[in-house]
């Protein structure tokens, strides 16, 4: 398993800390696991609120947890200070740990510092039963915007770092950075195939678009890239065909969809640089990936999600019958051991097991070619993912009906959202971008903000998204 660290220990491989500037051997890893994990105390399993960012100090905390068995909720160091009040209110964490971002604002805890790494305790703790299976809580979203997680057991995660490794070839010759939040499903699951496989890690809180994220690429002689459609959009930018990057060897992309002409622009780069490039496709209910397209016929299928990963299923189902014809369209159905257990809206919910059987109805519509490669049409809910994070559109508008008190309305695709006001001030609109982008930490080129005198509805008075939608379509 890929948090027992016990056999690489002996090895000169590690992890390195671009803040400290110092490479950390897996057999000191294991060393600080430990203490930390004297830290947090044995007994009865408790709840872990990690807040982490991208430092070694961060993955640490995160093995600790899981090697002693806690449940850990992951989330980001920089979310909005809110927003982690509300999730620990929500679940009642027996501990806190905030790593590289502002402590949590909760009453009812003890704290101390060591290392740069907050440790609060409850002084009241909660002690409510925790399913054993339960090893980690991601945010459906990648954010802490919504108080809804995804129950994930350690089955899961060792399945899905398991077969990345095995489909992408992670062997421990590798070197990764961290090119994505570790909270993110798909940023962890980076970390979790590379730990399986003893490679090298290089851990990094820069920004792609900064000097240094690219300096230590090329210091550490990193092998791989994983990214969103955001970071191709600014590596783009960076004219990544002119990039001298000699050991970069793979490059992976999810987290959204990636229109064919970006990824035909990406392959063709990549041939010319012998870069295998990867497409690939997940949520976090399947603790991150259920798809992937092979580099090697990634030009002649540029619009498709692939094959399924090793050791998963993927069906369409249509009124509750399989779709077996090629270009018949049904809902995408995946099978796995990489599946989650459940969903989690609250403490209470963390003594719930698997409900789930390995079996996960994904909500995407799509079809299946002569081939056996799937591809994606549109969605059953109202769901759209932005850099890779997905976010509920009706959760969006009542959040903003709240603070706005205005009735609003939200559509959008995987490049932007579009926020429809009912109002004719513009501090409505300048409050209601203000309100997304502290959030979701979304950037503000990717939501478009109407006033409208009178949002358009249906017949029977509800809103109407269709024509909303359509205005989403316009520039």
């Amino acid at each position: 398993m890929f948090w027992r660290l016990e056999e690489l220990a002996d090895h000169s491989r590690g992890l390195f800390d671009s803040g400290d500037r110092h490479f950390v051997t897996y057999g000191e890893i294991l060393r600080r696991v430990i203490s930390f994990q004297r830290l947090l105390g044995s007994g009865r399993k408790k709840l872990v609120a990690l807040f982490c960012d991208n430092s070694v100090a961060s993955i640490v905390a995160y093995l600790a947890a899981i090697r002693e068995g806690h449940a850990t909720m992951l989330l980001n160091a920089s979310s909005d200070p809110k927003l982690k009040l509300r999730l620990c209110e929500l679940y009642s964490p027996e501990m806190i740990v905030s790593v590289g971002g502002s402590l949590c604002p909760a009453d009812g805890y003890d704290t101390t510092i060591e290392d740069r790494v907050a440790v609060s305790r409850a002084k009241n703790p909660h002690g409510g039963h925790i399913s054993p299976e339960t090893a980690l809580l991601l945010s459906t979203s990648g954010t802490t915007g919504s108080p809804k997680l995804i129950r994930l057991s350690h089955q899961n995660l060792q399945s899905n770092a398991s077969s990345i490794a095995q489909y992408l070839g992670i062997t421990h010759s590798e070197t990764a950075i961290t090119s994505l939040p570790l909270s993110y499903s798909y940023g962890l699951s980076v970390l979790n195939s590379h730990l399986l496989a003893g490679s090298n890690v290089v851990c990094t809180n820069a920004s792609l678009m900064a000097k240094e994220f690219w300096s230590d690429f090329r210091e550490q002689k990193c092998t791989s890239f994983a990214g969103v459609p955001f970071s191709y959009s600014m590596l783009e930018r960076l004219r990544f065909e002119r990039m001298d990057l000699p050991s970069l060897r793979t490059m992976t992309q999810a987290g959204g969809r990636l229109d064919a002409d970006n990824v035909r622009y990406f392959a063709q780069i990549a041939k010319r640089k012998g870069i295998r490039f990867f497409v690939m496709y997940g949520q976090t209910e399947a603790t991150a990936r259920i798809s992937y397209v092979p580099w090697e016929r990634l030009e002649e299928k540029t619009s498709s999600i692939g094959i399924p990963i090793p050791g998963g299923n993927l069906r369409l189902v249509k009124d509750g019958v399989e779709v077996t014809a090629p270009g018949q369209t049904g809902e995408l159905v995946f099978t796995g051991p990489n599946v989650m257990l459940g969903y989690a809206e609250s403490r209470a919910c963390l003594s719930k097991g698997d409900e789930l059987g390995g079996t996960l109805s994904t909500g995407d519509l799509g079809s299946q070619d002569e081939d056996g490669y799937f591809y994606i049409s549109g969605r059953l809910k109202r769901f759209i993912k932005i850099h890779g994070l997905r976010l509920s559109l009706d959760e969006v508008e009542k959040m903003l009906e709240s603070a706005l008190g205005c009735t609003t309305a939200c559509a959008g695709h995987d490049d932007h959202l579009l926020v429809v006001v009912e109002s004719d001030i513009q501090a409505d609109a300048t409050e209601a971008l203000n309100q997304i982008v502290s959030l979701y930490k979304l950037h503000h080129s990717s939501v478009r903000v109407r006033l409208v005198t009178e949002l358009p509805v249906t017949a029977s008075g509800k809103k109407d998204y269709q024509r909303i939608s359509i205005e989403s379509d316009q520039p």
